[in-house]
């Protein structure tokens, strides 16, 4: 009895470092002198490969479910947790959690970051992980919800309006 794949065509999927992609075909690919079988995954700016033996694990993960997406809007409307002050501890802090690629983690990265921009503002880093951060949080709640980037990316900002009230 063969075991069903764990992905397919057309499955979307999240990824920590390329971001989020959609499964189009499988392919085989040398490495050396050994083949396997790959997904080919196309996202927004790049296409990427992952093996078909065992694709999910801690950087890759499948598309958020809507009731996932309900509860990280939750998250972001509940109150901050406030980062370390030194900024070697909210650095580890901070990548400890934006490593992280669950859509839960995401939203309290956002939320804790838009706090601390608006209290106390953001290095470098954090502004970088708070675009990066929410560019693939915004991508994703437009796939799951079947709308665009920019109505997702509207309401976020409605939510950040709310809270901020």
């Amino acid at each position: 009895m063969s075991k069903k794949p764990a992905l397919e065509k057309g499955d979307w999927i999240v990824h920590a470092y390329y971001g989020i992609g959609q499964i189009t075909n499988t392919v085989t690919r040398a490495i050396g002198e050994e083949k396997a079988k790959y997904y080919r995954v196309d996202a927004k700016n790049s296409t990427f490969y992952i093996p078909v033996k065992n694709p999910l694990n801690d950087r890759i993960r499948l598309l958020s479910s809507s009731y996932k997406l309900r509860k990280a809007k939750q998250i972001l409307r509940s109150a901050p947790e406030e980062l370390p002050e030194n900024h070697n501890d909210r650095r580890k802090y901070i990548s400890e959690f934006s490593g992280k690629s669950e859509m839960d983690t995401s939203a309290q990265v956002l939320r804790d970051l838009r706090h601390r921009k608006q209290e106390h503002g953001l290095n470098d880093f954090e502004q970088k992980v708070l675009d990066s951060t929410e560019r693939m949080f915004v991508r994703e709640w437009a796939i799951i919800q079947e709308i665009s980037e920019e109505e997702a990316q509207e309401k976020l900002d409605q939510i950040y309006e709310e809270v901020l009230a």
